[in-house]
């Protein structure tokens, strides 16, 4: 109540002391208030007008904007995109509605790549076009061959230690033993500044500078959703065909790939987009660049799903 009061004081002596009225009247906004609600609280001194929250608003995009397309220019960043519904709900209520007040839009976030990523480690475009079986002019003695789940076996070799343990079994050690010191009996919390676990490959934890896009009207359930989203999303981040744009802007994104973000469902679409485009004559057209990349959680929600199905689900397997 203080805080306010000041507040109020502070604005009638100054019309530029307004900070707290500015992010009210913002919350107000964003909360869905009706406008005589703010237009008798600003005549109170609470929050500012409708105008000033519009302007506010607007200012604040435009710097997103600015700050979006820096971040897409460096060819560094990292896109993620899933859709949400939005019920705009009428303030006058009828017997029956004339249309569907549901709407389906598409949210996205770009943030940069961390941990000494460079330019040179996405510059692989081309190669990746020229070995990958979308490329209906490729040779099959040059495509990349598939890998299975043998291949996961060998992609980290797993030595034993000295006292002759591989990595797994000194987690499952170390698992034990940290049980016993925390929920043993007494005598055991004594060893609790003893238990080490040894890093292995450890990634260092970064701060990840993250923008949010701006909301897109199109819904991406559908394979064409998802191809206006990449674009809509790729042009945010000022990034748009070459050949359309000036070749003294800036690096040509299509000798880059540039790396997507979304759940399983997005990964499907965008795959048969890839097929559908495989045939167009230009790199952009083919959306050559664009490298699809599981999140972490869908990623391990598809591999619980293939172990249940392979070894759990059926009697015989």
């Amino acid at each position: 109540k203080k805080v306010v009061i000041f507040s109020i004081i502070m604005q009638t002596a100054n019309q530029k002391s307004n900070m707290f009225q500015s992010i009210f009247g913002i919350f107000l906004q964003s909360t869905y208030a009706p406008q005589k609600v703010i237009e008798t609280l600003s005549q109170m001194g609470i929050c500012v007008s409708i105008d000033s929250i519009n302007t506010a608003i607007l200012s604040l995009s435009k710097e997103a904007h600015c700050g979006i397309a820096a971040l897409g220019r460096t060819l560094l960043t990292s896109y993620a995109y899933d859709n949400f519904d939005v019920d705009l709900e009428s303030t006058v209520h009828t017997v029956k509605k004339s249309e569907d007040m549901l709407k389906h839009l598409t949210t996205g976030l770009l943030f940069l790549l961390q941990h000494g990523i460079t330019l040179d480690n996405l510059h692989c475009s081309k190669a990746l076009w020229e070995r990958s079986l979308l490329n209906p002019e490729v040779d099959s003695m040059d495509v990349t061959s598939k890998k299975g789940w043998k291949d996961l076996l060998t992609l980290h070799p797993d030595p034993l230690n000295e006292a002759g343990l591989s990595r797994q079994n000194c987690i499952n050690s170390w698992k034990i033993l940290s049980d016993l010191i925390e929920y043993g009996p007494t005598y055991f919390h004594q060893f609790k500044d003893y238990l080490h676990l040894e890093s292995v490959e450890m990634i260092p934890a970064t701060k990840t500078k993250i923008l949010a896009s701006q909301a897109m009207d199109i819904s991406n359930s559908m394979v064409s959703g998802n191809i206006n989203s990449v674009l809509e999303l790729l042009k945010q981040g000022d990034i748009e065909d070459p050949a359309e744009c000036d070749p003294l802007q800036g690096l040509d994104v299509l000798e880059y790939v540039v790396l997507f973000h979304g759940d399983l469902g997005t990964g499907e679409c965008l795959q048969v987009v890839l097929q559908q485009h495989a045939i167009e004559s230009t790199p952009w057209n083919c959306l050559q660049h664009v490298i699809f990349i599981p999140g972490l959680f869908h990623l391990k929600m598809a591999s619980a799903d293939a172990i249940w199905c392979t070894f759990l689900q059926h009697s015989l397997a």
